[in-house]
């Protein structure tokens, strides 16, 4: 029997839905970077704009396409100098930069904006810069018991124009969308969905008149169905999966639209088992599956080409985590020490004002530091691509000691990364360089804590190093 190992780390988690149905929204912001630039320059309003990268080579590289632009064929594959020959009107924004690299405050501040209004209605949690997580089950059941779909006089325009998927709209698909919506013979979860549908509707209205910004939505009861829909039809639109629609929606789905199912294991799951589908993997059982890929990942997929996922809405606002990095393609990539310092040292006072932020607004202190990098060997004239191992440390605020302790940490992955390796000084006046070439370098900080007492932000930053590590070791 051949049993698949992969990485446990990294595998899914099988967890079972509750009992009691429950309504949970994916809302993800219509091609955002470019909207948040369309908002600070009015005059770009309905003209094709695209987001570019700092790095101006060939034009940079687009980020953020809006629809005015995709309708000339524009596509965020490409760099500024093709989108003009596809569309000689459009409008190139360039992203911050600080510390010669994107700084993405602006939007993240921006979608901090979107979260807030939609909190109100529900469980929030924010999954990227530019999407969230809602889990408005109490909210929808309120709804139900107070004021039931059959019984609503007047419909919410947006919710009228929400697509069902299953449904079939021969005719005017809002009167068809009504009629779904508003079925007195319809069972308690569908009654649900129609409810969560008409929040969704409110907050997506609310989010337009006090930020400016469009969002497109998914309703569902389960996260994964609900990040699925989303993206179904858009820009500003939400669709509902109803239970009786799942097994159609999955049958033709390719494997890695799902979540999860976009890397190693469903390239393996292509490669090996022949599985291209959400459907074609229910040619095998429960059993079979836990035999190939172990108990937990086994039922992982059974359930999710059954579209059964119990992941919870986690109610998360602020970040797990802050980082800082950036990448190094082609002649820029670092090949020696002293780049990788400079760089370092670049990114450890981005990560320190972050840190700084959080202590600030939301009284909270990260406990660790870990630093990420993209690494290849070259020896005669080939490049040989590794994994090159990630290393982590007691974070000691400052950026001076962030640096230095990022700069050991990359040293002692390097060793790992290399064993033979002399790291030297080079001679004064030598040409020799290090056989090796960096391409990407990432600072994190995690583990963070509610700070144990109040401390005002000048404090904290007179108290950063060994006694702020005193108290959370």
């Amino acid at each position: 029997m051949c049993v698949f190992v992969l990485e446990k780390r990294r595998m899914p988690v099988a967890r079972p839905e509750p009992v009691e149905a429950r309504v949970i929204a994916h809302v993800d912001l219509d091609c955002f970077y470019a909207q948040v630039e369309q908002r600070r320059h009015p005059e770009l309003r309905g003209k094709p704009t695209a987001v570019v990268q700092y790095n101006s080579w060939k034009g940079g590289a687009l980020i953020a396409v809006s629809y005015e632009a995709r309708k000339f064929g524009v596509k965020r594959s490409m760099r500024g100098e093709e989108a003009r020959k596809a569309c000689p009107d459009i409008h190139l924004v360039q992203v911050p930069v600080a510390h010669d690299k994107a700084d993405l405050k602006l939007y993240r501040d921006a979608g901090s904006e979107v979260c807030a209004i939609l909190a109100r209605m529900g469980k929030c949690e924010r999954a990227s810069i530019d999407e969230v997580y809602l889990d408005i089950t109490e909210a929808a059941t309120a709804r139900l018991i107070q004021d039931p779909p059959q019984c609503w006089v007047s419909l919410d325009k947006e919710a009228l124009k929400s697509h069902v998927v299953g449904l079939a709209t021969d005719g005017d698909a809002t009167v068809e969308v009504g009629h779904w919506l508003q079925r007195k013979d319809a069972e308690q979860n569908d009654q649900l969905l129609a409810c969560g549908a008409a929040i969704i509707a409110e907050l997506r209205t609310a989010v337009l008149s006090e930020t400016q910004f469009t969002c497109s939505a998914g309703i569902a009861h389960n996260k994964m169905l609900a990040k699925l829909a989303s993206g179904m039809h858009k820009p500003a639109q939400q669709t509902i999966v109803p239970s009786s629609a799942v097994q159609g929606l999955l049958t033709d789905l390719p494997i890695n639209k799902i979540g999860q199912l976009g890397g190693k294991l469903g390239h393996l799951l292509e490669v090996e088992l022949g599985v291209k589908t959400a459907g074609d993997l229910l040619q095998f059982s429960e059993a079979k599956l836990q035999d190939l890929f172990g108990m937990n990942t086994g039922t992982w997929l059974w359930r999710t080409a059954r579209g059964i996922n119990g992941d919870e809405v986690q109610g998360r606002m602020l970040p797990k985590s802050h980082s800082s990095g950036k990448t190094f393609p082609g002649p820029k990539s670092l090949k020696d020490l002293s780049a990788v310092g400079h760089w370092v040292r670049e990114l450890a006072e981005v990560l320190q004002e972050r840190l700084d932020m959080d202590i600030e607004q939301n009284n909270r202190i990260a406990r660790l530091l870990t630093l990420h990098a993209g690494c290849h060997l070259h020896s005669s004239g080939a490049d040989h691509a590794r994994k090159f191992p990630s290393q982590s440390c007691a974070l000691r605020y400052g950026k001076e000691k962030i640096a230095d302790d990022a700069n050991r940490l990359f040293e002692k992955a390097l060793r790992k990364f290399c064993p033979t390796l002399n790291l030297s000084p080079r001679k004064k006046g030598s040409t020799a360089s290090f056989p090796w070439r960096v391409t990407g370098i990432s600072l994190s900080a995690s583990n963070i804590v509610a700070t144990p007492m109040v401390y005002s932000f000048n404090l904290l930053r007179c108290l950063k190093g060994s006694m702020v590590m005193f108290w959370f070791m």
